[in-house]
């Protein structure tokens, strides 16, 4: 028997968490719960909880036992703020198990934050509650036994001359005693690095994982000289007793090793840069499970939270060096996901964009995020009025063999509109039909006390649950359509069952409403994205990309060069932005091909609508600046350096731009310059109106030059 629907239980919380569907197929921390540590975020414009008053009954009629709450190092001390990270022990007895009855034991524990939480609104007098959202666990080695926010970082020192700017950067694997970052002094530039998924060496001014600061990285240096992995070791950033760290810095190169080269690296085989002295860098390694699940769903207290820390510790830095204002701040987050709202009212972009309304007030800041790499892999399309034929529109979901991982696809609504009479159906592929009607009327979803209205139905064939729709409308404003499906191989089950999984080939999502239902509004239309779902190498998911087709054209060979023609078919590439990166206040990087200047073909871009006219129109946010991704079209990628000291690495996609973006502009922010000087505004001057408005849907409006960081 499925869980229930519980009070906070959202599409992805009750299929990633719910042991009959979705959990036997998660990542190893999820799959064999054992932590009773949990990251959540909390969304409301309220106070956050008063830790001394939160207590938990582990079972109805037991004494109740202390909640141990932790807020990170939060910037502004969270005020201000409407979404705001935090972390949570549950403190039942260690003897017993979480099961099945997981989700129930989470809804109680949220429960009990409601009481303390509750806000009266001034005009009605009306208690409202915030809403809540449990995020992937936090392994329990990991938890900070005496945690203390205000404590002062071990063995952080000042640098002998007050920095003019500081660069960030939140990656993984992050190889922060490599020697390219180290001053002309010969000590390191890294001021501050928080390994979120290392193992607690002791009392920290971080709630879990394990902060390094730049006299423990010299020190580190002199004990184990040229023995970088050793060092690594030693400082817990190798770990293989921690699933969530493990071995990945004993790779030649990582994400973050590329990408922390490029924004912050010296050039290998040139003399130093003095220039580069005089930006101090801070890095968050976020945990593994960051890209191993493939929903999108619970990394947002893990990057939100780095996010605070970073900001938290660039006011530490100004302060320490005796400075009366904040030093300008470029972070780097090459990272993303394919679906969600991309309307910049999500948590994470809502969040984001709090946090830089808030530190620009003091200082330049600024984040920059790469636009993202599935332009082609037909992840996204795009659903005007004209759409409907006979009262419905619909999309094929191409599934593929061999997916070790789930699959997910969203279909959102315009904002405002009224869904009286839309049903949202499922079709199987050829051969196959449901136990049950894979249908869901989307104005018919329940309210709860607590929550976002919602509904599901199992997808269930011969007895098997393979997948989950689901309808919801998202923070209470915009109504999403939802689809969460088993991988498509056979997987070893817990508790003897049978295994099961997801046919492969094409599922169909419809979309039907009625002759009275009301229209999109003209400037309103329908968005399907298909969640990321590739398989990272360095983690061996097994995860094989999903993707959308046509239903009625044949397939057909993309163009060897691009077309730049109206009216764009609903399966298109624009609108495939990070789904991430849509807050106003991010500064959105595609990339480019050096030899030739025209954008990679991976390179994601700001969305376009068919119009009358003669060119389309934008909608949503757009690519800001571009920078290279690839040097030609026969050496794919960007250079940069890898985790050990002098070891090389090329990375193909825009999170290779991005941190060329950064560099670019904390160079000129240290500079005392305009954060785009030095960057060539992009000429779009072709006769043709509709390639002009593409080419910048893709490129922005600048470019930047190539900063080569592998020498």
């Amino acid at each position: 028997m499925a869980p229930r629907v519980r009070q906070y239980t959202g599409p992805y919380e009750r299929w990633v968490f719910g042991q009959n569907l979705g959990r036997p197929f998660s990542f190893p921390a999820i799959r064999d719960w054992s932590s009773r540590y949990f990251a959540a975020l909390m969304d409301s414009s309220g106070p956050l909880p008063d830790v001394s008053r939160v207590k938990f009954k582990p079972e109805p009629g037991a004494d109740a036992e202390r909640v141990d709450i932790r807020y990170p190092p939060l910037w502004n001390n969270g005020q201000g703020l409407s979404v705001r990270p935090f972390c949570f022990y549950n403190p039942e007895s260690t003897s017993s198990t979480l099961s099945e009855d997981l989700g129930d034991r989470i809804d109680r524990l949220l429960e009990t934050f409601d009481q303390v939480t509750e806000v009266s609104d001034e005009l009605t007098g009306r208690k409202t509650r915030a809403r809540y959202r449990v995020n992937f666990p936090i392994n329990p080695l990991s938890w900070t036994q005496e945690y203390d926010a205000s404590a002062e970082v071990a063995g952080y020192q000042p640098q002998a001359t007050p920095p003019k700017a500081i660069i960030a950067v939140i990656d993984d694997g992050i190889p922060f005693a490599n020697c390219t970052y180290l001053n002309a002094s010969g000590r390191t530039r890294v001021s501050h690095c928080w390994l979120q998924a290392a193992r607690s060496n002791g009392p920290a001014p971080v709630p879990f994982g394990r902060e390094v600061s730049n006299g423990e990285i010299d020190t580190l240096r002199l004990t184990h000289g040229r023995e970088e992995e050793a060092l690594y070791r030693a400082a817990g950033a190798i770990d293989t007793g921690l699933p969530e760290i493990g071995n990945y810095l004993r790779r030649e190169t990582t994400h973050g090793a590329h990408t922390l080269s490029m924004a912050a690296g010296k050039r290998l085989g040139v003399p130093v840069d003095p220039s580069l002295d005089d930006i101090e860098i801070i890095a968050v390694q976020l945990p593994n499970s960051i890209s191993w699940d493939t929903s999108g769903f619970g990394k947002e207290m893990y990057m939100l939270s780095a996010l605070h820390y970073v900001f938290d510790r660039a006011k530490c830095i100004a302060q320490a060096h005796g400075l009366t204002q904040e030093l300008p701040l470029v972070v780097n987050f090459s990272y993303g996901w394919s679906s969600g709202r991309h309307d910049g009212a999500s948590e994470m972009d809502s969040a984001i964009q709090e946090l830089l309304t808030s530190r620009r007030a003091l200082a330049p800041s600024f984040l920059v995020m790469p636009s993202g790499n599935t332009f082609e892999d037909e992840m996204h399309a795009n659903f005007q009025e004209d759409a409907f034929k006979d009262g419905e529109i619909s999309i094929g979901w191409q599934v593929q063999p061999d997916d070790s991982t789930s699959s997910y696809v969203e279909m959102w609504l315009p904002e405002g509109l009224d869904p009286d009479g839309y049903t949202f159906e499922v079709t199987p592929p050829r051969g196959l039909t449901c136990d049950t009607p894979p249908s869901l009327a989307v104005q018919g979803a329940p309210r709860f006390l607590r929550g976002d209205p919602r509904d599901f139905v199992n997808l269930s064939i011969d007895g098997a649950v393979v997948g989950q729709i689901s309808v919801d409308k998202n923070r209470g404003t915009r109504w999403r359509a939802m689809v969460a499906l088993a991988p498509s191989t056979p997987i070893n089950m817990t508790d003897n069952e049978p295994p099961r999984w997801a046919a492969a080939g094409r599922w169909v999502l419809t979309l039907k409403r009625t002759a009275t239902s009301e229209p999109l509004p003209p400037d309103g239309f329908i968005n399907v994205w298909v969640q990321r779902d590739d398989d990272p190498s360095e983690l061996r998911t097994g995860g094989r990309q999903s993707y959308l087709v046509e239903l009625d054209k044949p397939p057909h060979m993309k163009p060897a060069l691009p077309e730049y023609t109206q009216p764009l078919d609903p399966l298109r590439g624009f609108g495939s932005m990070n789904g991430v990166a849509n807050a106003e206040l991010v500064t959105r990087v595609g990339g480019f091909v050096q030899s030739s200047g025209t954008p990679a073909r991976y390179s994601s871009a700001g969305g376009l609508l068919n119009t009358t006219t003669d060119a389309p129109a934008t909608w949503g946010v757009q690519v800001a600046i571009s920078g290279v991704s690839d040097r030609s079209q026969t050496l794919p990628g960007t250079v940069g350096q890898g985790v050990y000291s002098g070891a090389r690495s090329i990375l193909i996609g825009t999170s290779g731009a991005a941190p060329q973006v950064a560099r670019a502009m904390v160079r000129a922010l240290a500079a005392n310059l305009d954060p785009v000087s030095g960057m060539t505004p992009q000429q779009y001057d072709a006769p043709n109106p509709v390639k002009n408005v593409q080419l910048k849907a893709r490129l922005g409006t600048y470019k930047t030059p190539h900063l080569w960081a592998g020498g």
